[in-house]
C-alpha cells in the first residue's frame, strides 16, 4: 500500500481530515529518502563476495602457495573478525538488541563465513573429522546458534538452521526438489518430519518466554518449509503411506494458514505463510488430481492448470490486500 492510498484510506475512516492529508502527503514527499536498507544490501553483499573471492583464491592457488598457509591466512582473518565483532558485541539481553558497531553485525557474518571456508578447507586437505561427516555440519550448527543468540543475529541464526538440516542429512532448495536422491529415502523424510516438529516447538516456547522472540519468524519459516517439502516428499515417493502423508499435509497448509491469519505484528511474516499454506497446498492437491483422476486428455490438463492458476492467483491478491488492511 503507497502512501497516498494509506492517507486515503485514513481520511475515508474520518481519521485524518483533508488539511491533516495535504500536510502528511506534502511531507511524504519532500523528506530525505534513506538509503539505510541499500547500505546494508550493499554491504551484505560485499561480504559474500569477498568470501567467495576467497574461495576462489584457495581453490587456484592452493598448490602455488601452500596449505598451510593458506589456512594460517583464513584462520587469521576468521579470528580478527571475530574479535572485531565480540568487541563490539551488543549486551545480553532476550530482547532484540544492537551492536555497539555499525559493522558488528557484518564482521560477524563475515567471521562464520571464513570459519566454513577454513572448515571447510581442512576436511578436504587434512581430512581432520574422519568419515565422521555429520560433524562438519553439526559443528557449525552449534556454534552459530550460541552466536547468533549472542549477537542477535539472524543472518548467522539462518545459518545455522541450514546447517542443522544438513546435519540431519536433508537438503532443501528453493526451486529444486532432489526427491530422487536425498528424500527417497524414508528415513530422511520422517528425519525431517521430526527436526521441523523441534524447531517449531522450540521456537513457540522461546517466543512464549520472551526470549528472543523476534526470531520466531526465522524459526518457522525454516521449519514450516522443511516439513511441508517433507510431507510432500512422502506423498510423492510412499504410496503405503498415503493417507498419512495427505492428512500431514493438509494439516500443515492448515496451520500455517491459521497461524498467518493471527499473526498481525509483521505484515510480510502473515502473508509468508499464507503463501506457504496456499503454494505448498496446490502443489500436493494438483499432484493428487493428476494421480486419482487420470484426465483423458490434454485439453483437460491445459483447463486445470488455466483455472486452477487463476484462482490460486486471485486467492493470494485478496489475501495479500486483506492483510495490508488488517494491518493499518
Amino acid at each position: 500500500m503507497s502512501p497516498d492510498d494509506l492517507l486515503n484510506d485514513l481520511r475515508q475512516r474520518s481519521i485524518l481530515n483533508d488539511e491533516q492529508r495535504q500536510r502528511i502527503a506534502a511531507t511524504e514527499r519532500i523528506r530525505p529518502f534513506s538509503l539505510h536498507w541499500e547500505l546494508r544490501a550493499m554491504l551484505y553483499a560485499g561480504i559474500l563476495l569477498l568470501s567467495s573471492g576467497l574461495g576462489l583464491l584457495v581453490y587456484d592457488n592452493f598448490d602455488h602457495v601452500g596449505h598451510g598457509i593458506l589456512l594460517l591466512i583464513i584462520a587469521a582473518a576468521c579470528v580478527v573478525s571475530f574479535v572485531f565483532a565480540w568487541l563490539n558485541r551488543p549486551p545480553w539481553t532476550t530482547e532484540q538488541a544492537s551492536s555497539r558497531s555499525a559493522f558488528g553485525a557484518y564482521a560477524l557474518l563475515l567471521a562464520c563465513l571464513l570459519f566454513l571456508t577454513l572448515e571447510g578447507y581442512a576436511q578436504y586437505q587434512y581430512n581432520v573429522f574422519g568419515t565422521r561427516y555429520g560433524l562438519v555440519t553439526f559443528v557449525p550448527a552449534m556454534l552459530f546458534l550460541a552466536l547468533a543468540y549472542r549477537f542477535d543475529h539472524q543472518g548467522v541464526l539462518s545459518m545455522a538452521l541450514t546447517a542443522l538440516i544438513s546435519w540431519v542429512g536433508v537438503t532443501v532448495r528453493p526451486l529444486t526438489f532432489y526427491f530422487k536422491t536425498n528424500f527417497f529415502d524414508q528415513r530422511v523424510v520422517f528425519s525431517a518430519i521430526g527436526l521441523a516438529l523441534v524447531i517449531i516447538a522450540v521456537a513457540l516456547v522461546l517466543e512464549r518466554q520472551r526470549i528472543k522472540a523476534h526470531f520466531t519468524l526465522t524459526h518457522l519459516t525454516f521449519a514450516g518449509n522443511l516439513l511441508l517439502v517433507a510431507l510432500l516428499a512422502g506423498l510423492f515417493n510412499f504410496d503405503e503411506l498415503l493417507p498419512w502423508f495427505i492428512a500431514g499435509l493438509a494439516a500443515g497448509c492448515w496451520l500455517a494458514d491459521r497461524y498467518a491469519r493471527q499473526e498481525q505484528r509483521n505484515r510480510a511474516g502473515s502473508f509468508l505463510f499464507l503463501l506457504m499454506s496456499a503454494i505448498y497446498g496446490y502443489i500436493g492437491l494438483t499432484y493428487l488430481y493428476f494421480k486419482y483422476l487420470h484426465p483423458a486428455s490434454s485439453v483437460a490438463d491445459y483447463v486445470y492448470f488455466i483455472v486452477s492458476g487463476i484462482v490460486l492467483i486471485a486467492y493470494l491478491l485478496y489475501q495479500r490486500r486483506s492483510v495490508l488492511h488488517e494491518s493499518v
